[in-house]
């Protein structure tokens, strides 16, 4: 065993080289060319011709950086990104839709309600949005028919006003209430009188009579 082998040492690393072993100028296949710089030959023995050695070994540090071919892990010239969706957004050629108008006012909504009313095809209609009491209601109407048309509207009127009261009684009262007075036609008397059992021979308190007891008169 070579001196100064500590006795301890693994076996597996293997045997100590003496310094004799370590120095290579005494090997043919190579020559030393500058202090420290050395020509190696991967054949026979190197010439005094070759020009161009076959490999070089320094003894000194290089002043070249280490290569980083052989680095494991990400390259620090490429920036790591843990987005997942594109740094910029492809360009869009199509133009952005133009904003909503915030002038949307009574007149706006009039003016659409009549071009919309005028383009039914239809003789007569309405459209009306309505307040009762806190409560707003709308309804709308379109008829060739004028007498369907008013129907609709003062029953739908009368609904809103009170949903207890039967329809006829509540339009009886506002009529009654109204600065409008109501002229109806004889046709529409005498269809009323035949409703009750009064006869040609009654007079006009059995008339009053019969309405009172009746609460009413259904025209």
């Amino acid at each position: 065993m070579p001196s100064g082998l500590d006795e301890d040492a693994d076996v597996e690393e293997g045997p100590v080289l003496s310094p004799e072993e370590l120095d290579i100028s005494n090997d043919e296949r190579v020559k030393e060319i500058d202090d420290g710089r050395y020509v190696v030959s991967s054949g026979g023995p190197v010439s005094n011709q070759q020009s161009e050695p076959a490999g070089e070994l320094e003894s000194g540090p290089s002043d070249s950086p280490a290569r980083d071919e052989y680095k494991t892990g990400p390259n620090p010239a490429i920036e790591q990104n843990d987005d997942p969706t594109p740094l910029e957004a492809p360009p869009n050629d199509e133009p952005e839709p133009p904003a909503p108008s915030d002038s949307l006012d009574a007149r706006s909504v009039h003016n659409w309600l009549s071009d919309d009313l005028q383009a039914a095809n239809s003789e007569y209609a309405f459209d009306i949005t309505a307040n009762f009491g806190g409560d707003v209601s709308q309804q709308r109407m379109v008829s060739n028919d004028v007498v369907t048309t008013f129907e609709t509207l003062v029953m739908w009127y009368a609904q809103q006003v009170d949903r207890n009261t039967p329809v006829e009684q509540v339009l009886g009262i506002l009529l009654m209430e109204a600065n409008v007075p109501v002229r109806y036609p004889p046709k529409a008397i005498r269809r009323a009188l035949k409703s009750t059992s009064l006869s040609a021979d009654d007079t006009i308190a059995d008339l009053m009579r019969e309405v009172k007891e009746n609460q009413g008169l259904q025209l």
